[in-house]
Parts: C-alpha cells; structure tokens; sequence
C-alpha cells in the first residue's frame, strides 16, 4: 500500500473478499456521521460489497443489497447508513431523489455508488473510494480524502498495516 501525503490519496490493496471486509469494518470505526462516500468502479469490482460489509460492521439487521432498482435504501445501526446506487439516474433525476438533503445528515453515513449522477455534489467533502479490478479477487481500493477526513484516514492506513 501506498499513499501520497500531497494529495491525501491512500491505497489498499485487497487480496480476497475477506480483506475488503476487514477495510470496511475499519471504515466503520473511524467514520462518524455526517460523512459521504462516494464509491467508484467497474460493475463487479466490490462497491456494493464494501457497503453491505459496512452495514454489518455498523450493526445493521438488514444487509444492503443493490440498490439500482431503488435508488435510496437505508439501514440501521451505531450510525444510520443511507445507500444511494445511482447506476440508472442522470443529473436530471438528483433533484427528485434528494441526495443533497442526505449528505451532512448527523444521523448517519451515506453512501453513493456511480456519483458520476451527482454531478458536483461530491465537492462538498465526500470521501472517494475507487475499487480497481487486479485480478481474480483482489482489488486496488484508492481513497481520496479532502483534510478534514485525512487524519481519520492515516488511522485506518495504520491499523491496515497490522493485520
């Protein structure tokens, strides 16, 4: 894993489904509500993977699933998790969805996959995790963190580094 402290980009490098896991389940004690991400990547690359693992690791009953035929599901746990899968929608869909009164939310985390949708939205802080296929299951996890979110980000980078 490598990270450019310029730029507050970090990398993970997952080998199995198992070690995107563990990413999530770390994610979910460093996050705090209010935080968006925005999760890009190839369509089975593991954005919604990461997302059900997160719930679970926030203490949700119900797991996520995609969300592409509902565009909003949202979830219970230490935080809520609200899940937006915007595969189908276009720019001109973000104002009846309503993803700009869910980003902030102090009651939760939410979580945007295909943000392309959004437009600028993602301007606002979110946090941006790409998913890169590398071959078989493992995958390359680069997240970008703006400053307010950086040091949230070292602490995971440095519990990753134990295994």
């Amino acid at each position: 894993m490598a990270r450019s402290k310029a730029s507050s980009i970090f990398k993970f490098k997952s080998a199995c489904p198992a070690a995107t896991a563990r990413l999530a389940g770390l994610f979910s004690r460093a996050l705090r509500g209010g935080d968006a991400l925005f999760l890009e990547g190839p369509i089975g690359s593991g954005k919604t993977f990461f997302v059900r693992e997160l719930a679970l690791a926030l203490g949700a009953r119900r797991l996520p699933v995609s969300a592409s035929f509902n565009l909003m599901r949202a979830y219970g746990g230490r935080l809520k998790l609200y899940h937006f899968d915007l595969f189908r929608a276009g720019e001109a869909d973000m104002e009846n969805i309503g993803l700009d009164e869910y980003l902030g939310r102090a009651d939760g985390i939410t979580a945007v996959e295909w943000p392309e949708a959004a437009g600028d939205l993602g301007e606002r802080g979110a946090i941006k995790i790409e998913f890169a296929l590398a071959g078989g299951d493992s995958r390359v996890i680069s997240v970008t963190a703006g400053a307010d979110s950086a040091a949230r980000l070292e602490k995971i980078e440095a519990l990753w580094l134990k295994k």
